[in-house]
C-alpha cells in the first residue's frame, strides 16, 4: 500500500492542470485488458503471481468523473493453496480523470466496490483503489496501463493487480457527403439550376449573363447594357428609378409617374408642385398648405389652428370641462378633477378607506334578524359624509354570513341585511341610482368558520366605493 501513495499523488497534481478526454460529446468508452494479480507481496514479500482478463463499460456523467462496470476473470495463486485458483469478480467504479483533449497522456484515479467469487462459489466484497495512465494511439484510442490495489472483507485476500490494454471511445462516423449533380459545372446544382445545360454565374441563378449585372439573358431586357435588377438589367442614366428606354427625359431627373421628367414650378418650395398645391404661394405639408397645430387640418380649415384637435370638432380637442387632463368622454368623474390613471376620477383617500373598514366592523344587526340595532345608525351615517365626498363613486352595500346554519337561510340573511343598510340610506336621502346591495351568504368568508373569533368576522355587511 505504501508503494502506492507517491502514484496518487503524481495523479493528483496532474489533475489540476489539464482537462477530460471522455467529453459529453463522447461518453461512452470501453476497455479491454490483462491483468497480473499478485497475492503475496503485501504479506510476505513472496509474489504468488496470478494471470487475469477484464473487459469494462465506462460513461462520463459530469465534468472530470465517469463511472464504469468491469468484469474480471483469472487463475490467482491464493495465500495458503497450492493449486491455481478461478477468481471472477464485478466492481462498479468512480474514476476522476482529467486530461485536455489532444493530450498524448491522460492520467486518471479510481476508486469503487466489488464483489469475487473463488471458484464461482465462495464470495467476498472487495473495494478497490487505482491509478492509471491512457496513451492515446489515435483520435479514439488509447494504450492504457493501471495499478490497483484492492481490499478485500476476507482474511488473506488483499492484493495488488497490474493491467495493460486498450480502451476506445464509442463514436458514430461522420455521414458521407454526397454533391448534388452539377451538369453544366457552374458550381449551382441542377436542381437550383434555371440552366442546368448553360454555364451561369450563381447570382443569375446559374444561366448566362452577357453583362454581368446579376441578371440571367433569358431575363434581362437589356442584355447587353447592365442595369439595375429592379429595372430589368437596363441602365437608368439620371437615376430617377426610370430606365432609360422608358424616360422621355433620359438625362433629367424625374418621377415615374410623369415618364421620368422634372414636375412643374414649386413656387412657395414645400415639395408640392403649383398644380398640386392649395397653397401655392404659401409653405405647407398639409396639401401644401401650413398646419400650425400638426393635427392634420390645415390652418384654413382649423377652428383651432394653434392647438392640436380632431377633424371631427374642426380641428378642436375635445373638451376636459374639470381640466384634469381627461377629455370628458373618457372621464368618468367629467365634473370632478381627478387622476388619468383612474379614469379622471379622485382617488379614494386612505382615511376613507379605513372609515370605510370601520362601519363594516361597526354595523350590528339583532340576532339572526335582518334589524340594524340603534348603534348602528349613527355608524351609518359616516356612509352619507364618504359619498357627499365622493359624488361620482356608487357605493356598493355587500352581506355575509358564517357557515352556521342551512346555507339558503343564511344567504336570504345576508341578502336582507344589505337591503336594510340600502333603505336606511334611500331613507337618509341618497339617490337609489348611487347604491346597490346583494348578499353572499357563506360564500365568500375572510376568516375560518371552525372559531368563535372566525365565524364573528364573517358576519358582516361590507362596503365598498366604485366607478361605473
Amino acid at each position: 500500500m505504501r508503494k502506492l501513495i507517491p502514484l496518487v499523488l503524481l495523479a493528483m497534481c496532474l489533475q489540476a492542470t489539464i482537462t477530460h478526454a471522455q467529453t459529453r460529446e463522447l461518453r461512452d468508452a470501453l476497455y479491454a485488458k490483462l491483468n497480473l494479480i499478485d497475492y503475496g507481496q503485501l504479506y510476505n514479500n513472496d509474489i504468488r503471481l496470478g494471470q487475469g482478463f477484464e473487459v469494462a463499460y465506462f460513461r462520463n456523467i459530469a465534468p472530470f468523473v465517469n463511472v464504469g462496470v468491469p468484469l474480471k476473470v483469472g487463475l490467482a495463486k491464493l495465500p495458503n493453496k497450492t493449486d491455481n485458483v478461478v477468481t471472477t469478480s464485478a466492481d462498479f467504479v468512480l474514476q476522476l480523470a482529467n486530461t485536455a483533449p489532444d493530450a498524448k497522456v491522460q492520467p486518471f484515479l479510481a476508486v469503487g466496490a466489488g464483489y469475487v467469487l473463488e471458484q464461482f462459489k465462495d464470495g467476498y466484497a472487495q473495494f478497490p483503489f487505482g491509478v492509471g495512465l491512457n496513451f492515446r494511439t489515435s483520435k479514439y484510442a488509447y494504450f492504457h496501463l493501471q495499478g490497483e490495489y484492492r481490499k478485500a472483507m476476507a482474511d488473506d485476500r488483499d492484493n495488488v493487480q497490474l493491467a495493460a490494454g486498450f480502451m476506445t471511445l464509442l463514436h458514430k462516423s461522420p455521414p458521407k457527403v454526397v454533391l448534388p449533380p452539377d451538369r453544366d459545372k457552374d458550381g449551382t446544382p441542377d436542381q437550383l439550376d434555371r440552366c442546368p445545360d448553360l454555364p451561369g454565374p450563381a447570382v443569375a441563378r446559374g444561366c448566362p449573363d452577357g453583362d454581368n449585372d446579376g441578371l440571367a439573358d433569358t431575363e434581362d431586357e437589356c442584355p447587353t447594357e447592365p442595369g439595375a435588377i429592379e429595372l430589368r438589367g437596363c441602365p437608368d442614366g439620371d437615376s430617377d428609378g426610370v430606365a432609360d428606354k422608358n424616360d422621355s427625359c433620359p438625362t433629367e431627373a424625374g418621377p415615374a409617374d410623369n415618364k421620368g421628367c422634372p414636375l412643374p414650378k414649386d413656387t412657395d418650395g414645400d415639395g408640392m408642385t403649383d398644380d398640386k398645391d392649395l397653397c401655392p404661394t404659401v409653405p405647407g405639408t398639409n396639401n401644401g398648405c401650413p398646419d400650425t397645430d400638426g393635427d392634420g387640418l390645415a390652418d384654413n380649415f382649423d377652428k383651432c389652428p394653434t392647438v392640436a384637435g380632431l377633424p371631427q370638432n374642426d380641428g378642436c380637442p375635445d373638451p376636459d370641462t374639470d381640466g384634469d387632463g381627461v377629455v370628458d368622454k373618457l372621464d368618468k368623474c367629467p365634473l370632478t378633477p381627478g387622476l388619468a390613471t383612474n379614469f379622471g376620477c379622485p382617488e379614494i383617500k386612505q382615511e376613507t378607506k379605513e372609515r370605510l373598514a370601520f362601519v363594516t366592523k361597526a354595523v350590528q344587526f339583532e340576532t339572526a334578524k335582518a334589524v340594524l340595532k340603534n348603534q348602528s345608525y349613527v355608524i351609518l351615517d359616516e356612509l352619507l359624509i364618504i359619498l357627499k365626498e365622493y359624488p361620482d363613486y356608487k357605493l356598493s352595500i355587500e352581506g355575509h354570513t358564517d357557515n352556521v346554519g342551512d346555507e339558503a337561510r343564511n344567504l336570504g340573511l345576508s341578502t336582507e341585511r344589505a337591503k336594510a343598510c340600502y333603505d336606511y340610506l334611500i331613507f337618509k336621502g341618497i339617490k337609489p341610482e348611487r347604491l346597490g346591495s346583494i348578499g353572499y351568504g357563506e360564500a365568500r368568508p375572510i376568516a375560518d368558520n371552525k372559531t368563535a373569533a372566525g365565524r364573528e368576522l364573517n358576519r358582516r355587511v361590507e362596503f365598498q366605493l366604485i366607478l361605473e
